[in-house]
């Protein structure tokens, strides 16, 4: 039998919720942004799947970068480890391990109005068009990170998040 140190610490968690990332919603939601970028492509400029191709690549990037100046400049006390993450509904860098759902809310609420400001900076130089095709991807993108939030609302207690590959689960120590 392994007897444990007198220095050790055991973290005890409680599973409040968990919530599921199900594969067929996810594909449709996936597929949902198609028929919009091709009749806007047909109807209003071919130009427009360009810029619809560019977020669909650029936005994750420039998520991941903003998590990484957030997690450098103002959570340096964060000692939890984070890795980048290919699938919906969280595409970017995640955290790895449990992480406080307080920083994960508050990191996505940053990354929702400065993504949105930095998208509508780009007014002079993409268009009208464009800003609104990045726009509604940039709001496509966020929208299953906050419909999960929305779903963990409830707890009272403050607690953990722990992000895996087919769902997300929220505890309490």
């Amino acid at each position: 039998m392994h007897r444990l140190d007198k220095d050790s610490t055991i973290y005890n968690f409680t599973l409040i919720k968990r919530v599921r990332h199900r594969p067929l919603p996810l594909l449709l939601y996936g597929v949902l942004p198609l028929p919009f970028a091709i009749y806007m492509a047909v109807s209003v400029s071919p130009s427009l799947a360009v810029s619809f191709v560019g977020g669909l690549l650029l936005l994750p990037n420039l998520y991941s970068g903003l998590t990484a100046l957030y997690m450098k400049l103002l959570a340096s006390g964060q000692r939890s480890a984070w890795s980048y993450g290919w699938r919906l509904p969280w595409l970017g860098l995640l955290p790895a391990q449990h992480v406080s759902l307080r920083i994960v809310t508050g990191i996505h609420n940053q990354l929702l109005w400065i993504g949105s400001a930095i998208i509508v900076c780009l007014f002079p130089w993409i268009g009208k068009d464009h800003v609104l095709m990045l726009l509604a991807l940039h709001i496509w993108y966020m929208l299953p990170r906050f419909w999960i939030f929305f779903v963990l609302r409830r707890a009272k207690k403050p607690g953990l998040l722990k992000i895996g590959a087919g769902d997300t689960s929220y505890y309490i120590q």
